[in-house]
């Protein structure tokens, strides 16, 4: 009876803590949000830029695959995501510098709770850019890429997506949690994005550069490569890796492979859940919250 009375207690408290810790998080998401969009370059390059690029080089080098045209805006539609390593390492940092978050101890607000609600904003973000990508990828391709979308495994696609936005979190937020600088941080962010999109198989078909042996052996310290294998070969809904021609160096799915980057899907998968563990934790060893004197 005791037990019961203490229980009716108790749960008033905790609908409030839930009540208040949600309204709170809702708060945080709305001003991360009005942060994100009152700035042009947010907006800009997670839906302007990718669409501006993905008609550029989907035009350029669709004609290589002439057997599956709509396969060569695939890689693109994970421009959204890319962004977030540019995007959410400077925003990491201007708050880091911000008077809100020096002083948001005062309010009983956790850092670690603004951290994460900055994580799922991305998140969200990224995918929603994604989304956008899929919509202007039936006006640039037309009926190649709707024949595309139909045959697609979307499981694949789903899954590749949201690795490759966690990947980007991972990363951007080991920057920005490493740097206090503004300029620096967008450098080095830079530099790792632009390896990373012409080296992972998003920007450039990895059959362009991966019949180089020496070339093909560096793309696998690329942290994005794996979770990129995973969305090109979600364009075959029912296929194998012995047969994906990005897999093995042949624009013809069918023809004789030169190489295998991979033989099985466990493969990338692990790859790319091993890198996201590692860099959250690295992540949370390293943060630094103030400039050290």
């Amino acid at each position: 009876m005791k037990n019961k009375q203490t229980q009716n207690l108790e749960n008033p408290n905790l609908k409030f803590n839930l009540k208040q810790n949600t309204l709170i998080f809702t708060q945080l998401f709305k001003l991360i949000a009005k942060s994100f969009f009152k700035n042009v370059r947010g907006p800009l390059f997670t839906y302007i830029i990718p669409i501006f690029f993905t008609t550029l080089f989907y035009f350029l080098f669709s004609k290589e695959n002439s057997s599956n045209r709509g396969s060569a805006i695939l890689g693109y539609l994970a421009l959204p995501c890319l962004t977030i390593l540019t995007s959410l390492s400077t925003s990491i940092v201007e708050w880091k510098n911000s008077i809100l978050l020096k002083r948001i101890d005062t309010t009983g607000i956790s850092k670690k709770n603004f951290v994460f609600c900055l994580w799922l904003f991305y998140f969200l973000i990224g995918w929603s850019g994604v989304v956008v990508e899929i919509i202007a990828g039936l006006a640039i391709g037309t009926s190649d890429v709707i024949e595309l979308y139909k045959n697609m495994n979307w499981g694949y696609f789903i899954l590749a997506i949201s690795l490759i936005a966690l990947m980007t979190i991972g990363l951007a937020t080991l920057i920005g949690g490493n740097f206090s600088d503004s300029g620096a941080t967008e450098g080095t962010a830079m530099i790792i994005y632009f390896i990373c999109i012409f080296f992972s198989g998003i920007m450039l078909d990895p059959r362009l550069f991966e019949s180089v042996n020496g070339v093909r052996i560096f793309t696998y310290f690329i942290p994005l490569k794996y979770p990129v294998a995973l969305l090109l070969f979600s364009q075959f809904s029912k296929g194998d890796w012995n047969h994906a021609g990005f897999n093995t160096g042949n624009w013809n799915d069918n023809g004789d492979a030169n190489y295998h980057v991979f033989t099985s899907t466990w493969q990338p998968l692990l790859g790319a859940i091993l890198i996201i563990v590692l860099l959250f934790i690295l992540t949370s060893l390293t943060f630094k919250w103030h400039k050290k004197r």
